[in-house]
């Protein structure tokens, strides 16, 4: 269901990137189309980086899915996306998704790199015991 505002989007996305990022998602008990609006959103603003600019070739056939967006985040991330060379809003979204089935991004109070979660646990003070 989406959020208010969102609207459906239909980006082509590899079968073995969308299963593979469904079953981390399930794992972490989130839902996917959840995943895939929070790390378009994030990327839209910029706060969100790709670790790669290119789909992986063993993605498998590719289909649409189900995705949500408001315009404003569907036109923004489309405007970086050019801007890092990626080749199209299909291609970002597998982007994005394969990136979150490996690992490379996380879910946060926003989506994260690697390296931005691995910063954003050393700045978090461990609590002491009493």
């Amino acid at each position: 269901m989406p959020a208010a505002g969102e609207t459906e989007r239909a980006p082509n996305i590899g079968k073995a990137v969308w299963e593979s990022a469904g079953e981390r998602a399930k794992s972490e008990g989130l839902p996917l189309i959840w995943v895939m609006s929070r790390a378009l959103t994030d990327y839209a603003a910029g706060t969100l980086t790709l670790p790669r600019t290119t789909t992986g070739p063993e993605a498998g056939p590719r289909r649409g899915r189900t995705v949500f967006a408001t315009d404003a985040v569907w036109a923004g991330a489309d405007t970086r996306r050019a801007k890092d060379s990626v080749r199209s809003m299909s291609a970002l979204c597998e982007i994005l998704l394969d990136a979150y089935a490996r690992g490379e991004v996380h879910p946060y109070a926003r989506m994260v790199t690697t390296a931005q979660r691995d910063e954003l646990k050393q700045a978090t003070p461990t609590p002491v015991a009493a």
